[in-house]
């Protein structure tokens, strides 16, 4: 019980030696300007849908002008597409897409002023097989930027990977709507 006593006043004294032994003196707040503030904006990118069976474009907003967002941008916009706009990718969710180089080393292509473009490999899970329209979609989405050459599609299954082959906007060139121009 003694010891329980004595424990309050020495406590209170550490405390105060502790204090007065920093040796800071404390100072005024110092004004510095303005804290520092992230910019969250998105940025804009166009994406293919489907008006009447045929692909359309559609101007979104994404988390960055990358093609990665842009392909997510497909999926998450696909659902809701509105503006008379539908969709080929409805129950169709993206896992992954993945850049990848496309080029001179691959012998592929020889173009002198880009001699090395990027392939874009994306990876979907959804009911049944991938159909030709929304491949379309992607490839077409995708091939907008014009670093990416090729598209690369593969669909996860119960049974395992399916590869669904490499593809250009140019074998979708029948399924633009009128007045639409896709990219090669």
């Amino acid at each position: 019980m003694r010891s329980l006593r004595l424990a309050g006043p020495v406590l209170a004294l550490a405390c105060a030696l502790a204090a007065a032994a920093c040796g800071v003196e404390p100072t005024r707040v110092a004004d510095a300007g303005p804290a520092p503030v992230i910019s969250a904006r998105g940025a804009a990118g166009t994406i293919y849908l489907l008006r009447g069976g045929r692909l359309a474009p559609k101007n979104v907003t994404t988390a960055s002008p990358a093609v990665e967002d842009l392909i997510t941008a497909l999926f998450e916009v696909g659902r809701q597409p509105g503006d008379g706009l539908g969709t080929a990718l409805r129950g169709f969710r993206l896992e992954q897409s993945v850049l990848g180089r496309y080029g001179v080393d691959s012998g592929v292509r020889n173009d002198p002023e880009n001699p090395v473009g990027l392939r874009l490999h994306v990876i979907v899970n959804g009911p049944g097989t991938l159909g030709r329209t929304a491949m379309a979609q992607i490839t077409c989405t995708a091939r907008l930027r014009e670093e990416i050459w090729a598209v690369k599609i593969t669909q996860t299954t119960p049974k395992g990977p399916l590869a669904l082959g490499e593809h250009t906007c140019k074998e979708y060139h029948r399924l633009a709507a009128p007045s639409v121009n896709l990219p090669p």
